[in-house]
C-alpha cells in the first residue's frame, strides 16, 4: 500500500511540474490546430516545437548525444597517471558575487572536476595541480585554491580564463613547451577541450570526469516518458558542445586553408 501511495504521489508530482504542464498545454494547442480548419505553417511549426520540446525533456535524446561525446575517453589508471607530473583542472561555472559563501560559489560540474583533481593530488603529492577558471568579477580559480586549503592541498590557481580557448592560451604561458599533462574536465567537454589545447600547441592527455550520459540513461520505468527540466538542461548542454566543437573545427580549417 505504501508503494502504491508513493507511486501515485510521484505521478501527481510529475503531472504538475512546469515542464510537464507546458508540454500538455502545447500538446492541446497542437491537437486543436491540427483538427481545426486553419492548416499550414502554424500547424507544422507548432508540431516541430512540441516534438523538439518532448525529445529534449525526456532522457533519450540527451543520453544519445552525451554518450557520443563521452565515449572516446576512459579514466586513466593510477599507473598511467604516475608517469605525468602535471594535473590541470578546467573549472566550470564559478560565481564571483562577493555576498556568496565559499561553498556557494561552485557549480556541480566545477566541484566534481576539482574533487577528482584533489583526490589525485592526495594520491600523488609531488604532482603539480593547476586549476584554471575565472568569473566576470575577476577572481575565480583562487576560490578553489581557498577550498583546497581546507583539505591541505596545494593548488596553483589561474584566474584569467573565462572560456576553453582562453584557458589554453593562458596555460601555454606557464607550462614548459611540449610538456605532457593530464587535462581534467567533464567527459562531454573533453572533445572540444582536447581539440583546442592541441591546436594551441599544448600536449594534453585526457582525464574525463562526471559522465553525464549515465544520469540520462533511460530506465524501465514509465515515468521517464514525462518531460523533466533535468533532461532539458542536459540537452542544452549537449547542443552547446556540438555547436562549439563544430564552430572551432570550421574556424581552424579555414585558417589552415
Amino acid at each position: 500500500m505504501q508503494d502504491l501511495s508513493f507511486l501515485l504521489k510521484g505521478i501527481l508530482a510529475y503531472l504538475f511540474y512546469p515542464s510537464t504542464l507546458i508540454f500538455l498545454f502545447l500538446l492541446l494547442v497542437t491537437i486543436y490546430v491540427v483538427l481545426g480548419k486553419r492548416r499550414g505553417r502554424r500547424r507544422f511549426l507548432l508540431f516541430v516545437a512540441v516534438f523538439l520540446y518532448y525529445i529534449s525533456t525526456t532522457p533519450f535524446l540527451p543520453y544519445l548525444m552525451l554518450k557520443n561525446l563521452e565515449r572516446n575517453y576512459k579514466v586513466p589508471s593510477p599507473e598511467e597517471v604516475a608517469q605525468v607530473n602535471t594535473l590541470v583542472v578546467l573549472a566550470g561555472r564559478i560565481y564571483g558575487d562577493p555576498k556568496l559563501t565559499l561553498e556557494e560559489r561552485f557549480s556541480r560540474e566545477t566541484l566534481i572536476r576539482f574533487l577528482v583533481g584533489v583526490e589525485l593530488k592526495r594520491q600523488f603529492p609531488k604532482k603539480r595541480l593547476i586549476v584554471v577558471g575565472g568569473t566576470f568579477e575577476g577572481k575565480g580559480a583562487t576560490y578553489l585554491k581557498e577550498l583546497a586549503e581546507r583539505f591541505k592541498i596545494e593548488v596553483e590557481p589561474l584566474d584569467v580564463p573565462l572560456d576553453t580557448i582562453r584557458s589554453a592560451k593562458e596555460l601555454k604561458k606557464i607550462l614548459p613547451s611540449g610538456e605532457p599533462f593530464y587535462l581534467l574536465t567533464s567527459a562531454y567537454h573533453l572533445p572540444r577541450a582536447m581539440f583546442l589545447f592541441q591546436k594551441e600547441g599544448l600536449n594534453p592527455i585526457a582525464y574525463p570526469t562526471n559522465f553525464n550520459h549515465l544520469l540520462c540513461k533511460p530506465k524501465k520505468f514509465f515515468l521517464y516518458i514525462f518531460p523533466q527540466d533535468l533532461y532539458l538542461g542536459f540537452s542544452n548542454l549537449a547542443f552547446k558542445e556540438y555547436l562549439a566543437l563544430t564552430y572551432y573545427k570550421i574556424k581552424y580549417s579555414l585558417k589552415r586553408n
